[in-house]
């Protein structure tokens, strides 16, 4: 069967795209752009066009699948119509593809991506040999975002823009949190919550539900539903409580916790990757792991080497100074990143931010401000549009009125090419910079890490 992808380089596209390579499928695909993962996807084999055009598509194609971010005016969406090919969205092929599945589905406005990774994680090396779909590069799966398993079990990162996840039929439901987002798709945080209910809703008869029990917008759903909940977080009324938390433990681990339940204690669970927020999506993997019978010393021993995901607050040089690429996009991940940087730092934060989205920016600059307000310097830099154009009166000059309101901390808007030239004559020894936003500052970080390994010393 010929397939063809349109939008074929986004994490969750691509990653569909190179299962289905891998199951014997002859793929092609469009995307405006080249990327790590488009040439990761010529190299196993995908015919890769990067335009969009009605000549795109093979003669023999027999589906079409296509991303959320493709309007119906897509010259090869309108061709597929016009000869009469079965079109579907990317969410309508994972759920054909999970169908079979015990599924394990993981939801929540923030922290999905690391928390599929862990539970992968821990699977794969458990010998479970699962399916995987995630919204990120995991080093563990050769930099790709899904996996091609022979087991029963299928992981996914479940996402909620555009509705997407309510294709999933899940047997085991996670739930991280629920925050006001994607206020493009959702009118408010009622919307957004409703979806989640119909995620819930959509899960098979004896499905376990596991909960972030201290979220708000989580117990509103929860109280709605008769479905089996297990809750984790920090307070007593949680099944599952992280406690004795600890930061910098020793040169390998950044964080040190404990799991608390009526019954037992689990105690010195480590982590390589930082922040309160990581021991939270630990808690959620571990109720999955002892669900599925897996004991509390492998969990251990596997969960203390988890390498965490590309882009998620990821190291990517450590010296003089320390540099993280961040994915972070919502206020909310934004001040889970620098709470978490900030306890294992010994000087100075410096956040570059890129913000995502006119219509986010629009909905958000006051909390992104407050987010950032902290940071001993503060870096915005242009907007970075994805799929929508300009919105009069909408920059990022927003955000930074906003915070020189509130804070007497360091603010400059500089353009994305001139903030290399910037850091040079501003950092010191000790300092932490973080390259923070989901659009193309990631590449402003690689540049700046290779030019610390190789060109330029700390004073």
């Amino acid at each position: 069967m010929r397939i063809h992808f349109i939008g074929i380089g986004g994490f969750g596209m691509s990653g569909l795209a190179e299962y289905l390579l891998r199951q014997g499928y002859f793929i092609s695909g469009s995307d405006l752009n080249k990327s790590e993962l488009t040439v990761r996807l010529e190299t196993l084999g995908a015919i890769i066009f990067y335009s969009h055009d009605k000549t795109n598509i093979p003669p023999d194609t027999e589906l079409v699948v296509y991303s959320s971010a493709v309007q119906r005016n897509n010259p090869e969406f309108m061709e597929a119509e016009r000869r009469k090919i079965e079109i579907i969205k990317r969410s309508e092929m994972l759920g054909r593809i999970t169908d079979d599945s015990f599924l394990i589905s993981v939801g929540g406005t923030h922290g999905k991506t690391s928390t599929s990774a862990m539970i992968s994680y821990l699977l794969i090396e458990c010998g479970f040999d699962p399916n995987v779909f995630v919204g990120g590069a995991m080093e563990f799966l050769s930099n790709g975002t899904s996996r091609a398993g022979n087991g029963k079990y299928c992981i996914v990162e479940a996402d909620e823009y555009d509705r997407s996840f309510l294709t999933l039929k899940s047997d085991i439901a996670v739930i991280n949190n629920i925050d006001a987002d994607h206020l493009d798709i959702f009118s408010d945080i009622n919307g957004v919550k409703e979806s989640f209910s119909g995620f819930i809703n959509n899960c098979r008869r004896n499905a376990l539900v596991v909960a972030n029990g201290d979220d708000k917008n989580v117990k509103d759903i929860l109280g709605k539903t008769n479905t089996k909940k297990m809750l984790f977080g920090t307070g007593n009324h949680n099944d599952y409580r992280v406690v004795n938390i600890e930061y910098n433990v020793g040169q390998d681990y950044k964080i040190k916790f404990s799991i608390e339940t009526d019954e037992k204690k689990i105690n010195d669970i480590c982590l390589k990757i930082p922040g309160f927020h990581n021991a939270m999506n630990a808690a959620a993997a571990y109720i999955v792991c002892e669900i599925l019978k897996i004991s509390v010393n492998q969990f251990k021993e596997i969960i203390k080497n988890f390498p965490g995901v590309k882009r998620r607050l990821e190291l990517k040089y450590g010296g003089a100074i320390n540099v993280y690429d961040d994915y972070a996009h919502h206020p909310a991940e934004i001040k889970s990143s620098f709470e978490a940087v900030k306890k294992i730092s010994a000087g100075r934060i410096i956040t570059v931010f890129q913000p995502h989205l006119y219509s986010r920016t629009k909905d958000f600059y006051r909390e992104f401000a407050e987010s950032l307000k902290l940071n001993d310097i503060i870096v915005l830099t242009d907007i970075y549009p994805a799929r929508e154009k300009p919105v009069k009166g909408v920059t990022s000059a927003l955000i930074s009125n906003e915070l020189r309101n509130i804070t007497k901390n360091e603010i400059y808007n500089i353009k994305k090419e001139n903030i290399i030239d910037f850091l040079i004559k501003r950092i010191i020894k000790n300092d932490t910079v973080i390259f923070q936003g989901a659009g193309d500052i990631t590449g402003v970080c690689e540049e700046f890490t290779e030019l610390l390994k190789f060109k330029i010393g700390i004073n």
